[in-house]
This record gives C-alpha cells, structure tokens and sequence, in this order.
C-alpha cells in the first residue's frame, strides 16, 4: 500500500514564501532519484506553516528516504534545510486506505 507522508514546518525567520518555495523546487531532483518516489506537493498557511506532502509507493520506501535525506550526499537539499525552523518540523506517515480515481 501506498504511504502520505507529511512533513509540517516553518521556515526561519525572515525567509519568504517565494524563497521557501524555490528552495522545495530545488530539492525536487533529490525526491525524483528515490525509489518509490510517486508524486509531491507543497501547501502553506496564511501564517507560515507549511506542509510538503510526499507519496511513496510503500512505507519501506518512505522509511528508506527518510535515511537518505543528507545534504553531504544530496546538495540539492541544502537550500532547504537552510530555510527550515528545524524545531517546527513535525514528520508522519499515513497509509493510503481510500483513493478517488
């Protein structure tokens, strides 16, 4: 079965919408390299929280991302780990129970 995982944060202080979102769209090739990878989305609040929501196609899959998930080996990341509030990050994981088609 097919996995959401939602990442919730915020950015740091002083970085715009328009920068956290370049930022996501940088780190976009790193998701597309991953095996599993199904599809991506970001969505914020009018008050600065934001959600990256991720499908994956197994919660192996997510799990094995989510070890993966390294500036030295993905450089690509780094402007969006510089943007991150590290304290505000919340992570879950979600399985995919109903689908509309």
């Amino acid at each position: 079965m097919s996995v959401l995982e939602i990442v919730r944060y915020r950015v740091k202080e002083g970085v715009t919408p328009e920068a956290a979102l370049s930022a996501w769209e940088k780190s976009q090739s790193f998701a597309n390299q991953q095996a599993g990878f199904v599809s991506r989305k970001l969505a914020h609040t009018k008050d600065g929280t934001f959600a990256d929501v991720t499908e994956w196609a197994s919660m192996e899959a997510a799990m094995k991302v989510m070890e993966e998930f390294k500036v030295d080996k993905y450089p690509e990341l780094a402007d969006l780990v510089a943007v991150l509030d590290q304290d505000s990050v919340e992570i879950q994981h979600f399985t995919i129970t109903g689908r509309e088609n």
